[in-house]
């Protein structure tokens, strides 16, 4: 029989061995060098999470990252609901791309029951996916400005994000977490007057692009604290599993409305915009061209729509399915957000609930890319590298 005081000695014995265990390699510090603690609350964080950083002087000798403040348990609520109630739940995985995460959870459950959305369904889900990509590149860049002191810039995008902000309400009723397509079609179609709308809006921020990228690139101080820092190269990027604007500004030009093209996106002529140095300023400079060439995707989307339904005909279910019986099977289905590539496999046991529900999303491999690109940086750029990776902590922490 266990005697219950010899089992809290061993407990108390354990606990004294790992208070007084030699401490790790990265964490021995000799007289020049310190410990500074960036987290897990910080105003250059995009949500909780905890960087260490051994500092000689100024500079970083060593980061280590630690992650999981903000665990919300996201794929298994989702096997509690039904397929419908899910729809909602993918908003808050990231609620600067809930459009993207609504896509890949619709269309992986529209590959399980084998359905096609009309073709005016997937030219509006197109549409609302690039108006989404436009809105999180203003303010994720916008944000990452005031982590250098250009706060001047950050006014200027946050009130074009308002803008396009105003064009995604009208559509679907919501300015951040939209619940708005639907399998085998979306919620609503365009309101009357929209289609004029959003063509001006679009011209103005695609101007607007222009002067951004003037700014960007004109300005003495800004290039001395971003050219050639916070490097990354291809191979460092294909180690951690970058996608996305992160990938792309090294020099890689994968991106998945490319090559695993959904909806109307072969129908629809855009370029995959890369740069090749890997830096600060790359990256910024993806982001802007990328804001500019969802505005022309939409302009060809909103030409080449037709009318039609927004369901298929005879389809048993259309907004409102309560109750969904979904085929056996797998399915896996990726689709390029605005910080990269995110998928989410969907294993159905035939019931009205998932069996199983996976997400890939972006942001987890971006927070593996920062560590490696802060070591011999000084600690002032931290924050500037930090911010140029635009990742989103809470669809990490899911």
């Amino acid at each position: 029989m266990v005697n219950k005081h010899d089992v809290k000695k061993r407990m108390r014995q354990l606990a004294a061995e790992y208070i007084h265990e030699p401490q790790r390699e990265d964490y021995v510090l000799d007289d020049s060098e310190m410990m500074v603690h960036i987290g897990p609350q910080h105003p250059i964080q995009p949500g909780p999470f905890l960087i260490d950083l051994k500092v000689r002087g100024e500079t970083v000798q060593k980061a280590k990252l630690y992650m999981g403040y903000g665990h919300k348990g996201m794929e298994k609520l989702l096997e509690s609901l039904t397929y419908l109630q899910g729809i909602p739940i993918t908003d808050r995985a990231c609620y600067l791309a809930s459009l993207s995460n609504n896509e890949a959870y619709v269309s992986s459950v529209e590959r399980l029951l084998d359905i096609e959305p009309p073709e005016r369904s997937q030219y509006i889900r197109v549409i609302l996916q690039e108006l989404s990509r436009i809105q999180s590149h203003l303010l994720g860049t916008g944000e990452y400005a005031t982590d250098l002191g250009f706060v001047t810039m950050f006014l200027f995008m946050i009130r074009e994000r308002e803008y396009v902000l105003s064009l995604i309400e009208d559509i679907t009723g919501a300015r951040v977490t939209h619940a708005f397509p639907r399998f085998g079609g979306v919620r609503e179609d365009l309101p009357d007057g929209w289609r004029e709308k959003a063509i001006d809006m679009l011209h103005l921020v695609n101007e607007r692009c222009d002067m951004y990228r003037e700014l960007f690139s004109t300005d003495r101080t800004y290039r001395m604290r971003t050219v050639d820092i916070g490097v990354l190269t291809k191979e460092d990027v294909i180690k951690a599993g970058l996608t996305g604007p992160a990938l792309r500004a090294s020099g890689i030009d994968y991106d998945v409305r490319k090559v695993y093209p959904t909806l109307t996106y072969p129908d629809i002529d855009f370029k995959v915009q890369t740069e090749k140095n890997g830096d600060i300023f790359d990256r910024i400079m993806v982001r802007i061209g990328e804001i500019q060439e969802s505005c022309w995707i939409i302009e060809q989307a909103l030409d080449q729509m037709k009318p039609g339904p927004l369901f298929p005909e005879e389809l048993p279910f259309g907004r409102r399915t309560p109750v969904m019986r979904v085929p056996p099977g797998e399915a896996y289905v990726p689709v390029e957000d605005p910080r990269g590539e995110i998928a989410m496999y969907i294993v159905s046991d035939g019931t009205d609930k998932p069996y199983r529900v996976k997400i890939r999303g972006p942001a987890f491999a971006l927070m593996q890319g920062l560590p490696p690109m802060l070591e011999n940086v000084y600690i002032a750029d931290v924050p500037a590298i930090a911010a140029s990776m635009d990742s989103c902590n809470s669809e990490a922490d899911r």
